[in-house]
């Protein structure tokens, strides 16, 4: 009779310490961005959301624009994205395409420069990551194929893109330098057949800069994204901040629509991930059910089973308390901070009811063999 006891024991043990390191779990809905292109508008200037879209301090999370960018989030993966948009919000394509999609075979590391050069071609975005200064040596490479073509792409933009509520969402901190700007004209050669030439629009190494703004930079939150006139770069530091801070500088002209190309370095000095959920324990949320939920359910419903013919109180009120704290941990998915975060597919669904519904019956069974035992003078 002892070791069913100890075996309830160990299942509150186990599950009580899943709720700790619940509660102390971190989850946002988004990690931090680093986002690097060319839009039709700076983000000042935005006063049109998307439908439902996110309103906050500075600016709007689904701005409608033009704009053609990559990006790098702080998720374990670290990956680099190419997206676009066409009078949609950025990252989502059009009404036809969705606009993302990744670069192969690339994590974002610290202290390493990648040579990066975005170009529009025959509707396309091609991004390409270098590891040397000449852009000769590629390691990455992906084309983006554009629907519907952005127009009137004349702000160079850095950008965080979160506006979710401040959370711990990871951070990326680094640099932007040795930026190049170049644009196409259209001319014939000696033949007559039409030709396309390139030429340098913009350039800045950031190296005769006096100031944070460097003239003529727009900086919304100089704290986070301004020049570092001491080390000569472009220095960010993005995390889930609750607005949109970015910083952009306005081009002469609008780019060509036929082609086009930047090319910059970019850096990271830290990167802190994304937090996927864990708690004090830092072990992911798979883990953690895994090691606590599933190992504590198994030992208290196997414990119930055997123990079914036995009159011990201690033992049926152990039942009881680890019942009661089974039903919390199911019924915490339906709370609105977990709710659209965790439960995202039928399984789930699932799992959450299977849970809700074995709590209750080991509930219903404790306080019946109490009652029982009571009304039998079992535990004199």
């Amino acid at each position: 009779m002892k070791i069913f006891g100890i075996l309830f024991f160990i299942s509150i043990v186990l599950i009580s310490i899943y709720v700790f390191d619940k509660l102390t779990a971190e989850n946002p809905n988004d990690s931090a961005n680093i986002v690097i292109g060319i839009s039709n508008i700076g983000s000042e200037s935005c006063s049109v959301c998307l439908s439902d879209g996110e309103s906050f301090d500075r600016g709007c999370k689904t701005c409608l624009q033009d704009n053609i960018n990559f990006r790098v989030k702080s998720t374990e993966s670290r990956p680099f994205i190419s997206s676009w948009s066409n009078n949609n919000a950025m990252f989502y394509g059009d009404n036809q395409c969705n606009g993302e999609i990744s670069l192969p075979l690339m994590k974002a590391e610290v202290n390493k420069d990648y040579w990066t050069e975005i170009r529009l071609k025959d509707s396309k975005s091609i991004i390409t990551i270098y590891d040397d200064r000449n852009f000769q040596n590629e390691i990455s490479t992906v084309t983006n194929e554009i629907c519907s073509m952005p127009s009137e792409l004349k702000f160079l933009r850095f950008s965080m893109n979160d506006g979710q509520p401040v959370a711990n969402g990871g951070r990326l901190i680094g640099h932007i330098d040795d930026i190049e700007i170049f644009d196409s004209f259209s001319s014939k050669n000696d033949i007559g057949k039409p030709i396309t030439n390139f030429t340098k629009i913009y350039e800045e190494d950031f190296s005769n800069c006096n100031t944070k703004e460097c003239d003529n930079w727009i900086l919304q939150n100089p704290d986070v994204f301004y020049v570092d006139t001491e080390k000569n770069f472009f220095y960010f530091n993005s995390f889930v901040s609750g607005n949109n801070d970015y910083a952009h500088y306005e081009l002469p002209k609008s780019l060509s629509e036929t082609e086009w190309m930047i090319r910059l370095v970019l850096s990271f000095d830290d990167i802190d991930e994304f937090p996927h959920g864990k708690g004090v324990l830092e072990i992911s949320p798979t883990e953690r059910n895994l090691f606590f939920v599933l190992t504590s359910v198994l030992i208290a419903t196997s414990t119930a089973f055997f123990s079914i013919k036995q009159k011990s109180l201690n033992n049926n009120i152990l039942m009881i308390i680890f019942s009661l704290i089974l039903l919390y941990v199911s019924i915490m998915p339906l709370s609105p901070n977990y709710f659209t975060i965790e439960i995202e597919s039928l399984e789930k669904y699932a799992i959450m009811f299977g849970l809700i519904i074995l709590s209750l019956i080991l509930l219903i069974l404790g306080i019946f063999k109490i009652s029982l035992g009571i009304r039998n003078n079992s535990y004199r």
